[in-house]
C-alpha cells in the first residue's frame, strides 16, 4: 500500500508544474492559447470568450441586416442585403433605397431579367445565355452545330447529327459521336462490304460483284458457285476450259467434259485392244504378250493383226503356203517358212 501511495505522490510531481505551465486548469481557461483563434480567455471568469470584432450569436451584429457568420465568426449582411455596392458581389449594385444587391446592367440572378423567348440566366455567370438548342451565333450552339441565325436555333453541320431524322435514311445518328452512322444490313461505300461484294450507292446494299458470286444462279448452267471463295466453279466432273482439265486432258467446249488429248489417254478403253493405258504417262502401252505390228515379235514370228482370229494379236509362228504370205520374201514349200525370216523350233 506504502508503495502505491509512494507512486500515486510522485506522479502528481512530475504532472502539476506541467499543467500549470500550459495554463490549464479545472473548469476553465487560464490563457489565449486555450481557447480558438477568434476567442481570447477571460481569466476572471476562467472561460474562452468572443475576441474584440467577432461574435456566437447575431444580436451581438446590433443590426438587423446583419448576422453571425457560424463559420468565421464575423458579422456579415444577410444574403442580398447591403448599404454599398461593395457589400455586394461583383455583378451586382446596391439598391439604397431597398438596401438590397440588384444585378448591374447586361447581369442576372433570374430567368425573368432574360428574353424569355429563347434565354435564361446562368447561374455560374449571372447573365443571359440562350436556352439549350437556341442561339445567337454559331459560338452559342456545341462544336458539331452551327446558329440558323434566321431561326435562333443551333443545327448539325453537314454530316453531323441530333436525331436520326438528320440522316439518311440507311445511317443511324451516334448519340456519343453525333456522327450518321451507317446501320447494319446497309454501306456507304465498297470497305463495308466484303472483298467479293460491291455497294450498291442507289439502294446503299452490298451486293456481288461482277466476276463474283453468292448462288448458283449466278454461273453458268455446268457450274456451282464456291460458297468459300464466291467463285463460279465448273461441277464436278465438267469443265469451262482446258485449265479445270488434268494435264493430259483438253476441255471439249461441245459437252464440257474433259477429254485426252491426242496421242494421250484417261482410260484404257481410249486405247487399242492390244493396249492399256499407263497411268503415269497416260499414254496407250502394249500390253504384255501382244503387239501391234510384227516389229513387236521374236524374228520367226509376226503378229497376227486379225481382229477375228484366236491369236488377234498375238505373236504366232510364220507359216507360209505361198509368197503372197511372204511379203519381201518367198514361201519354202516344204518348211512353210518364209525364206530369210528364221525357223522356230
Amino acid at each position: 500500500m506504502s508503495r502505491t501511495l509512494a507512486f500515486l505522490l510522485l506522479a502528481s510531481a512530475l504532472i502539476l508544474p506541467l499543467l500549470l505551465l500550459s495554463g490549464c486548469t479545472a473548469g476553465g481557461c487560464s490563457s489565449d492559447r486555450q481557447c480558438k483563434d477568434w476567442q481570447a480567455c477571460n481569466v476572471s471568469a476562467r472561460a474562452c470568450v468572443a475576441k474584440a470584432g467577432y461574435c456566437t450569436a447575431d444580436s451581438q451584429c446590433n443590426d438587423t441586416m446583419k448576422m453571425c457568420d457560424p463559420a468565421s465568426h464575423l458579422c456579415s449582411y444577410l444574403p442580398g442585403k447591403c448599404r454599398a455596392d461593395d457589400d455586394c458581389q461583383k455583378w451586382q449594385l446596391c439598391a439604397v433605397s431597398t438596401n438590397e444587391c440588384k444585378p448591374k446592367a447586361g447581369f442576372c440572378d433570374s430567368d425573368s431579367f432574360c428574353d424569355q423567348t429563347g434565354y435564361r440566366c446562368d447561374a455560374g455567370k449571372h447573365v443571359c445565355v440562350p436556352k439549350p438548342g437556341t442561339c445567337r451565333d454559331s459560338y452559342d450552339c456545341s462544336a458539331y452545330q452551327t446558329c440558323d441565325v434566321a431561326h435562333k436555333a443551333c443545327v448539325p453541320l453537314p454530316g453531323r447529327c441530333d436525331l436520326d431524322t438528320d440522316c439518311p435514311a440507311w445511317s443511324a445518328c451516334n448519340a456519343s459521336t453525333n456522327l450518321c452512322d451507317v446501320r447494319r444490313g446497309f454501306c456507304q461505300n465498297d470497305l463495308q462490304c466484303s472483298n467479293w461484294q460491291i455497294c450498291d450507292t442507289g439502294l446503299h446494299r452490298c451486293r456481288t460483284g461482277p466476276g463474283f458470286c453468292d448462288q448458283d444462279s449466278q454461273c453458268n448452267a455446268w457450274e456451282l458457285c464456291n460458297p468459300a471463295s464466291h467463285l463460279c466453279e465448273a461441277k464436278r466432273g465438267l469443265c469451262g476450259s482446258s485449265a479445270e482439265c488434268a494435264q493430259w486432258q483438253v476441255c471439249d467446249i461441245s459437252n464440257r467434259r474433259c477429254v485426252s488429248r491426242p496421242g494421250m489417254c484417261s482410260t484404257s478403253a481410249e486405247c487399242g485392244p492390244a493396249e492399256s493405258c499407263d497411268a503415269n504417262s497416260h499414254k496407250c502401252v502394249t500390253r504384255a504378250g501382244f503387239c501391234q505390228t510384227t516389229a513387236d515379235c521374236p524374228v520367226s514370228q509376226r503378229c497376227d493383226n486379225d481382229a477375228a482370229s484366236p491369236t488377234a494379236y498375238r505373236c504366232v509362228n510364220v507359216i507360209c503356203t505361198t509368197n503372197k504370205d511372204c511379203p519381201g520374201s518367198s514361201c519354202d514349200p516344204e518348211s512353210q517358212r518364209c525364206r530369210g525370216w528364221g525357223i522356230t523350233q
